[in-house]
């Protein structure tokens, strides 16, 4: 955003073909242009006069890639920059008003934000003086030492206010820092409206400038991270150039030299100079640190680097160490998870293609119970039940050698019959009763016995069929 401007500044002879003619009034007679004062990538300025006589800067909103003047109105230059057009102009407005409710002596005033002619228009002071450029460039004059570090102090108190406003200035250069008739400097031509327009479409893009020498290297990168670090290393370049006389090093050439293993072209002021105090010019050379996080990181850190104070400045960069380490710990634990997870999963597939070559495993089938376990007791029940159905039907067949059997006693009818004989520990009666009386009848001396089971061989088919399911 244009500010205050050098009135010696030089008004061309001839003039522009979209500029406003002098007698051209503003906001229904308000303000009068006198002349035309320079011309940017948003904007032009003019020296004017307001209703109480007094002289004042007006910047009109005139981006001039996409809009043009048709008598004093400003329209877009087709209807495909109808939008980007009027994004600018929103985003002028906005940064008009931000930039008002900052109020310091270093910075300039605004005094008005109004829309005319289709257009938006900003009034600022005046601030009669020279800008640090002229300065540079007067070989007949150079600021002493002493002022130089003066003016820093009060450049960085401004700047410092600035961004307690959550404002980025994004434009810091000799020619936007005036030198008021009292030697006061003033910073002017706030920038923040640049960068937010620059990411609407790539041709709000192209208004997005930067300065060779003075934007820090995350300015050329469209959408980059900007923080007042970035402020500083503009301002660091300034005051570099102010110092030495020479502009430094563009930071892309800077970057692509270290990128290449090569000696930074910038030369550190630090020892290399006279008549300044050591601390001042190692605080400009830290702020001029091609990466951000090496630099001082608010405008206080740099004043206390100035005045010695490393108490103050050292939290800060070990805030900034620390938040490496948490950065390359991270780093670290994701680098050994990535690992593990990779070897996790070419085990599984190892075994995947193992799974596949190899012949399949032949089922085997588990017994439903314990004592299916126990062969030697399943073979000597299908023995036994095989003697005792083949002694069952033999007796159904031939009723003589069941005859046979009585007369026997127990052991010798059992073996005769195929059984199992009794314990030898069971009574005499209990034996009888087992064979049977001899004539075939009830002892009625007898206790009374329980019903007769099922015919053995009966039991012995039933209890084969249900090993055989089983089994199966």
């Amino acid at each position: 955003m244009s500010s205050a401007l050098n009135i010696n500044v030089a008004v061309p002879q001839e003039g522009f073909a979209d500029e406003l003619k002098p007698g051209t009034t503003l906001l229904n007679g308000q303000y009068t242009i006198e002349s035309f004062l320079k011309v940017g990538g948003f904007g032009m300025t003019y020296l004017a006069r307001d209703s109480l006589d007094r002289i004042v800067v007006v910047k009109e909103c005139f981006p001039g890639s996409l809009c043009s003047r048709e008598k004093d109105n400003v329209r877009p230059r087709s209807r495909a920059h109808q939008e980007d057009f009027r994004s600018v102009v929103r985003l002028f407005v906005q940064e008009a008003r931000r930039l008002a409710s900052v109020r310091h002596p270093n910075i300039v005033g605004v005094h008005q934000v109004f829309e005319d002619n289709e257009t938006a228009y900003m009034a600022l002071d005046f601030i009669e003086g020279d800008d640090l450029l002229d300065i540079i460039g007067d070989d007949g004059f150079a600021l002493p030492p002493s002022q130089i570090s003066a003016m820093l102090a009060k450049l960085l108190d401004a700047i410092g206010h600035v961004h307690e406003h959550a404002l980025l200035h994004r434009d810091i250069s000799p020619d936007n820092i005036l030198l008021d008739r009292s030697g006061e400097p003033v910073l002017i031509d706030f920038g923040a409206a640049r960068e937010q327009a620059s990411k609407k479409s790539r041709v709000l893009s192209a208004l997005h400038v930067v300065k060779d020498g003075y934007s820090p290297h995350e300015f050329y990168i469209s959408d980059g991270p900007q923080a007042p670090c970035s402020d500083l290393y503009s301002l660091g370049a300034t005051f570099c150039h102010l110092i030495t006389g020479e502009a430094p090093p563009n930071s892309q050439m800077r970057l692509a030299a270290v990128a290449e293993k090569k000696d930074d072209p910038y030369v550190p002021l630090a020892g290399r100079l006279t008549g300044y105090d050591p601390a001042f010019l190692a605080a400009v050379d830290k702020a001029m640190n091609l990466f951000p996080s090496e630099r001082p990181q608010s405008a206080k850190e740099w004043l206390d680097l100035i005045a010695g104070d490393t108490a103050q400045a050292a939290p800060c960069a070990r805030a900034r160490n620390s938040d490496i380490t948490v950065v390359r710990t991270i780093s670290r634990l994701v680098a050994e998870t990535n690992e593990a997870v990779l070897a996790a999963c070419q085990q599984e597939e190892e075994r995947k293609k193992a799974m596949e070559t190899a012949p399949p495993e032949e089922e085997v089938k588990k017994p439903y119970f314990s004592w299916q376990l126990e062969e030697d007791w399943l073979l000597g029940q299908e023995e036994e039940d095989e003697a005792c159905e083949l002694a069952g039907n033999n007796a159904e067949d031939d009723p003589d050698a069941s005859e046979s059997l009585t007369g026997m006693d127990g052991t010798e009818a059992a073996a005769a019959a195929g059984t199992t004989p009794p314990p030898a520990d069971v009574p005499a009666q209990a034996a009888r009763d087992l064979a049977g009386a001899p004539d075939g009848t009830p002892d009625p001396d007898a206790e009374p016995k329980a019903p007769k089971p099922p015919p053995r061989s009966l039991l012995g088919r039933f209890g084969r069929n249900l090993r055989a399911v089983l089994r199966a």
